[in-house]
């Protein structure tokens, strides 16, 4: 939001005012990205742009952000909890109220997954599904905060405490490098190592085989759908003229695998 300070603080005051409620209210709940704590305080400010008495706004503002952070109860992750389990219900937290159709998709890759999962490694099977789980949780706004959906999950995960591997395979999954590159944003998601193996193949191809609707869809349709709904413009749909080859062979090393199960 370019600009909100300047035109809500009304001097130094008013600034310091924002930046004071911005720690505060990171302080409590420290799960949710600056970036978006940020917005949400600028936001409220803004509402009372025209009001004639000031004294009150802080109070104000302060109530409705807090209002909002509460409506999201994301709790940390403990080990004691099935990491399966967590991740089901952190994502579902997050998607299903507010962005349901990426819910509907979202439930549809996990569903992928646990299928897929039997190619794996009795210890990989959990990875993979939970990962398939938080894959888009980046695009919740209580998450949101550079715009690059994986990589704001993928942080979001590690402030939860949520295991490094899963963290990183959230940042990277379905060819997020190449966004990255194109939104200037490839050195922050080099905090996350790229794994490049069965398990991150798996989850490209449970998301890339997977409608926005949640039902299973080829290779070639997928990237045809996403094509048409994003546009030529869209960094997703750029970074496909760099990294189509290597999604491509991630989805065809997993239906190898595939293949060999059912033999």
């Amino acid at each position: 939001m370019p600009g909100t300070l300047e035109k809500i603080a009304h001097g130094r005051r008013g600034e310091q005012e924002i930046r004071r409620l911005e720690g505060l209210l990171r302080l409590e709940r420290p799960q949710f990205a600056p970036g978006v704590v940020h917005e949400w305080v600028a936001r409220e400010f803004a509402r009372f742009d025209d009001a004639p008495v000031r004294a009150y706004v802080p109070i104000l503002v302060e109530r409705a952000v807090r209002a909002r952070l509460r409506a999201t109860p994301v709790v940390p992750y403990s080990s004691s909890v099935e990491l399966v389990d967590w991740a089901r219900g952190t994502a579902e937290i997050l998607l299903a109220g507010e962005l349901p159709r990426r819910w509907q998709h979202t439930r549809g890759v996990a569903g992928r997954a646990r299928e897929v999962s039997a190619v794996l490694p009795p210890a990989e099977r959990a990875v993979l599904v939970a990962a398939a789980w938080l894959h888009d949780i980046g695009y919740a706004s209580p998450v949101s905060a550079t715009g690059l959906h994986s990589l704001d999950g993928a942080r979001f995960l590690a402030r939860l405490g949520f295991p490094s591997r899963v963290c990183a395979l959230v940042a990277h999954h379905s060819g997020a490098a190449a966004v990255a590159s194109l939104s200037g944003l490839a050195s922050e998601l080099a905090e996350f190592p790229d794994e490049r193996g069965p398990v991150r193949d798996a989850l490209w191809y449970c998301d890339m085989s997977t409608s926005p609707w949640g039902e299973p869809v080829s290779f070639e349709d997928r990237m045809a759908e996403i094509e048409a709904r994003r546009g030529p413009d869209d960094p997703v749909v750029r970074a496909l003229a760099i990294n189509r080859g290597e999604r491509a062979a991630a989805v065809a090393r997993t239906a190898e695998l595939l293949r060999g199960l059912s033999r």
